[in-house]
C-alpha cells in the first residue's frame, strides 16, 4: 500500500524540480537583461539635460511672511532655497534608465535635482501643516495645490487639501483630488483615495 503513496511523492519532487529550475533560468534571464543594461548605459555619452521640466516654486503665490512664527519663517526659508535649484521629479526612472537617456555622467547631478524634488514635497507638506495650525487655512490652500500639480504622492498633501474643500463647502474640489489621486502610479495610492473618500462622505 505504500507503493502508491511514494510514486505521488516521486512525482511532487519532480514537479517541484521542475518549477524550481524554470524559476531559477527565470532569475537568471532578469539578472542578465539587468547587466545588459547596465552595461548600455555605462557607454552613453554625456548628453544635454538643459531642456527637461524643471520644476519652478511659484513663491509669488504663497503667503511668504504673512507672519512672525519662527516656524513659519523657517518653513518659508527652506523653500526660498529650493527655489534657487534645479527640481526633477525623476521618481519614476531607475539610475539605469537615466544613464541610457542623458549618460552616466549625468547621474550625480540628476539625483541631487530628483532628491531636491522629494525636499520640496516634504517641505510644502510641513509648511501648510503650519500655516492652518496659524489660522492661515485659506493661505494654505495654495501650497498644497502646488503640491499637488507637480504629482506629489505624499498622503497629507490630499487629505489636509480636501479637508480644506471640505470647510469651504467645495465638494468638486475633493472630487477632482480623488480623480488626480486615480492616476496616480504610487505605492500609496489606494491609502490616499481611501482617506479622500472618508472626507467626501464625512
Amino acid at each position: 500500500m505504500a507503493f502508491p503513496f511514494l510514486g505521488l511523492f516521486i512525482i511532487f519532487l519532480s514537479v517541484a524540480a521542475y518549477y524550481r529550475k524554470r524559476a531559477t533560468a527565470q532569475q537568471k534571464k532578469v539578472t542578465e537583461d539587468f547587466w545588459s543594461r547596465e552595461d548600455q548605459a555605462n557607454q552613453i555619452r554625456r548628453k544635454d539635460i538643459s531642456n527637461l521640466p524643471y520644476i519652478t516654486i511659484p513663491l509669488e503665490k504663497f503667503p511668504i511672511g504673512i507672519s512672525d512664527d519662527e516656524e513659519l519663517t523657517d518653513y518659508e526659508n527652506d523653500l526660498k532655497n529650493l527655489a534657487s535649484r534645479k527640481i526633477l521629479n525623476l521618481s519614476h526612472q531607475s539610475n539605469t534608465d537615466l544613464k541610457l537617456a542623458y549618460g552616466p555622467a549625468n547621474l550625480p547631478v540628476l539625483s541631487e535635482y530628483d532628491q531636491n524634488y522629494t525636499t520640496l514635497l516634504r517641505n510644502l507638506v510641513a509648511y501648510a501643516d503650519c500655516l492652518i495650525k496659524n489660522g492661515f487655512e485659506a493661505e494654505a490652500v495654495p501650497v498644497l495645490e502646488f503640491g499637488i500639480s507637480i504629482d506629489s504622492d505624499i498622503r497629507a498633501n490630499y487629505t489636509l487639501l480636501a479637508e480644506l474643500y471640505r470647510e469651504q463647502g467645495n465638494a468638486s474640489k475633493i472630487q477632482e483630488l480623488i480623480n488626480k489621486a486615480s492616476s496616480l502610479d504610487s505605492m500609496m495610492r489606494s491609502a490616499i483615495l481611501e482617506q479622500l473618500h472618508t472626507i467626501q462622505n464625512s
